[in-house]
């Protein structure tokens, strides 16, 4: 079974290229400063392999502008514009590849990834992840990504506002270290409800290989719509928190990794936090061995 194979990250790869990342903004700075090494970013993917790439409006959205200072009309015109930015820079780059490589438009939490107790709920919520979702139902557009969704509560909410769109929805969870949904809401449950609902592929992300494993063995057998699987490759986890080591998943060890999910039924493989362009070359590699 060959996997449809997915980018590698944005954020850390900007950080070894010598950006310097923080909140709220993280790597929509770099869409400001130095665009290019967006395009760079998308470009290596490609040449590894990756047959879609991700949009890099994770924190392009109005309230990730609004966080950083600027007023609700000015956040949400910065916001489309640098949303906009970001999809040209990816579309541009697919088509000099003169591949036939697919675009997801990334749409984070609400809130910090990590603090899912931040979230204001779904009727606060919506009118942000409306614009938001508004600015990336763009023509160049493949699909909608929301990743790194971290309750079911704000997962549903968000996904009933992209089904709207005429564009295949896929939602990807970060977990904790028992395998569930990172605030601690049933994943296989929830997986479940969004199948029913109509998203087009379900999986996990941001977490790391074992837990992410764990979890994708379990939604194998309880729903049939594709899934995703891009782990955090820097991350341990224990007891449901966040914690970095210093050794980063080798590709070699990612490849291996990712031949084994493959035998689960996963259709979707790319890679998270910590990795690079040397992971997906590993991957591509063992995909077509």
């Amino acid at each position: 079974m060959r996997a449809v194979i997915l980018d590698s990250a944005m954020g850390s790869r900007l950080e070894e290229m010598g950006h310097k990342l923080t909140a709220p903004l993280w790597s929509a700075t770099v869409l400001q400063s130095n665009p290019e090494d967006i395009s760079k970013i998308h470009k290596e993917n490609i040449e590894a392999g990756a047959q879609v790439i991700t949009t890099n409006t994770f924190r392009t959205t109005p309230y990730a502008l609004h966080q950083a200072g600027l007023s609700g009309v000015d956040a949400h015109t910065r916001a489309r514009a640098l949303t906009l930015l970001a999809i040209r820079l990816a579309w541009k780059t697919v088509q000099e590849s003169g591949k036939d490589v697919k675009i997801a438009a990334s749409i984070a939490p609400l809130a910090d990834c990590w603090s899912p107790k931040e979230f204001p709920g779904n009727i606060i919520s919506r009118p942000w992840h409306d614009a938001q979702l508004d600015n990336l139902a763009h023509h160049s557009t493949d699909m909608l990504l929301l990743e790194t969704m971290n309750s079911a509560r704000e997962a549903k909410g968000l996904t009933d506002l992209a089904l709207r769109y005429e564009k295949p929805v896929w939602v990807s969870f970060t977990l904790n270290g028992e395998g569930n949904i990172y605030n601690g809401d049933d994943l296989v449950a929830t997986a479940r409800y969004l199948e029913k609902k109509g998203v087009s592929a379900i999986g996990v992300n941001c977490s790391n290989l074992e837990v992410s494993k764990m979890a994708l063995g379990e939604l194998r057998q309880a729903i049939s719509v594709p899934l995703l699987a891009y782990p955090n490759l820097q991350l341990e986890q224990a007891e449901g928190k966040k914690k970095k080591k210093n050794n980063k998943v080798s590709p070699a060890a990612f490849a291996i990794w990712a031949a084994e999910v493959k035998e689960l039924g996963v259709e979707f493989i790319g890679a998270c936090c910590g990795s690079n362009y040397t992971h997906i070359k590993a991957l591509a590699d063992q995909n077509n061995s």
